[in-house]
């Protein structure tokens, strides 16, 4: 398996203190969260409803954070807690708890000293818990997209310098591909991590590739030359190690061994724009080489080199009118026209809520690979109930297969039913407010493996979300 390393978590008794502290203050600000208008008239305001109400839970610091973004410095943050429960099948029963805490700092160049187009950006990231795949399921169509080793590790660092009113771009450092590759609109709302950086890269690649959590050195050159097309090429180092090896996000290794990673992906869009009323969509074409040296799941000898193709397609299939002005609301562009001073009916807005549509194919060499042939597809609807127009149902399935040589060798070793594993998700993400979300989540995970070994495994779960 190319992208496969230690994923085992400890039974830390620390750890299980303080997912639980985290989970009882998520719920106590839920429910007060919750029961809160969302939209509170000024003369009620009240240092509650003002927090509430703000970008972050730690607000703007007395002012100091937007004057310092003012400035150009941006500071993130952001923690993930999630609770797992695997109610049949797979390895065991039982439950696990999975973290991760993100900080990170942007800093646009040209607002703080003038140097027009260029900023830098930092991202680090605090992994807890356990994996409830590699520990209650067995499964590799991994059930949380944020498990990983227990570590601090530095995500990304990076230089950009966009030119030409920003139809170029170049960003080199320590980079990940999966912040903008291969990425779904649609599809990263579910929290199986093969909706995001999908299972026929993660698998096939030396440490997983260039992926959460693990950044390596890269390079990156976006060109938009038109507002309905768009490419962009990388190229990273080709071998990132394995979480457990490549503990804090530091082992840097250009050599011929290692070799690189090429990555190119054409992008083409359409009703983007506000003047273009009709229902917006993406399709994405991409490829990529790696010359590393990595295992042949079928006998384990070193391999070098390895390529393969996907095809990404995003699809708005009904917009639900945006409600009030424009202006007014986060989610709408401005509107075509505005209302007169005889109350005459605006145009009609553009809005992201509404029914989309997603569906990804990733293929890969069938002789030395682990998935040979994989896709996925799924529905999102945002705004389906009419008090919370914010929130976001969805539901999606992913197959993946496993190549000849992975087939052959899992035969070899035993197991029984060798073919494909599948998963299927229902999600359903409730936007609190501005910096709190609560996303209970169901994932059916079928032949847990690509093989009949394991029984199938239902897991119950969700993850709860709160911004700095």
């Amino acid at each position: 398996m190319a992208g496969t390393g230690l994923r085992m978590k400890p039974r830390n008794p620390m750890s299980l203190f303080v997912s639980r502290c985290r989970w009882a203050v998520l719920s106590l600000i839920a429910a007060t969260a919750w029961a809160e208008p969302r939209e509170i008239p000024k003369e009620k305001s009240s240092p509650l409803s003002d927090w509430l109400s703000a970008d972050g839970i730690t607000g703007d610091w007395g002012g100091l954070r937007s004057k310092l973004a003012d400035r150009g410095i941006v500071f993130l943050g952001a923690e993930q807690v999630e609770g797992w429960g695997n109610t049949t099948g797979g390895l065991e029963r039982g439950t696990v708890y999975t973290g991760l805490l993100k900080l990170g700092l942007n800093l646009d160049l040209e607002k703080a000293v003038g140097w027009c187009g260029s900023s830098v950006g930092t991202t680090w990231f605090w992994l807890s818990g356990r994996d409830a795949s590699a520990d209650l399921v067995g499964n590799f169509l991994t059930i949380s997209g944020i498990a990983g080793f227990n570590t601090v590790r530095m995500f990304e660092l990076w230089f950009q310098q966009n030119l030409l009113n920003d139809k170029i771009s170049l960003r080199l450092g320590q980079l990940t591909a999966d912040t903008e590759f291969i990425i779904s609109r649609y599809g990263a709302t579910f929290i199986n991590a093969t909706f995001g950086w999908p299972a026929f890269m993660y698998m096939n690649l030396p440490g997983g590739g260039p992926q959460f959590p693990t950044g390596t050195l890269g390079v990156r050159l976006a060109v938009n030359p038109l507002d309905w097309f768009k490419f962009q090429n990388a190229i990273f180092q080709g071998n990132v190690y394995a979480e457990n090896v490549n503990l804090h996000g530091f082992a840097w290794r250009l050599n011929s061994q290692n070799g690189l990673f090429f990555l190119n992906e054409a992008q083409f869009l359409w009703n983007q724009s506000e003047k273009q009323m009709g229902l917006p969509g993406q399709f994405k074409a991409g490829a990529w080489v790696d010359t590393a040296k990595f295992a042949n799941p079928n006998d384990d000898n070193l391999v070098r080199g390895n390529y393969g193709f996907y095809f990404i397609l995003d699809q708005m299939l009904y917009s639900k009118p945006a409600e009030g002005p424009a202006a007014a609301r986060k989610d709408s562009k401005s509107a075509l026209s505005e209302t007169d001073g005889n109350g005459a009916t605006p145009a009609k807005q553009k809005s992201d809520r509404g029914l989309g549509w997603f569906g990804r194919v990733g293929y890969e060499p069938q002789d030395h690979d682990f998935i040979g042939f994989y896709f996925d597809t799924g529905l999102t609807y945002k705004g389906l109930i009419p008090t919370r127009a914010d929130d976001t149902l969805g539901v999606a399935f992913a197959y993946a297969r496993l190549s000849s040589g992975a087939r052959q060798a899992a035969v070899k070793n035993g197991s029984a039913g060798v073919g494909a594993e599948m998963v299927l998700e229902a999600t359903y993400q409730a936007q609190i407010n501005k910096w709190l979300s609560i996303q209970p989540d169901l994932q059916l995970i079928i032949n847990p493996g690509g093989n009949q070994d394991l029984g199938n495994a239902v897991v119950i779960g969700g993850r709860a979300s709160i911004t700095f």
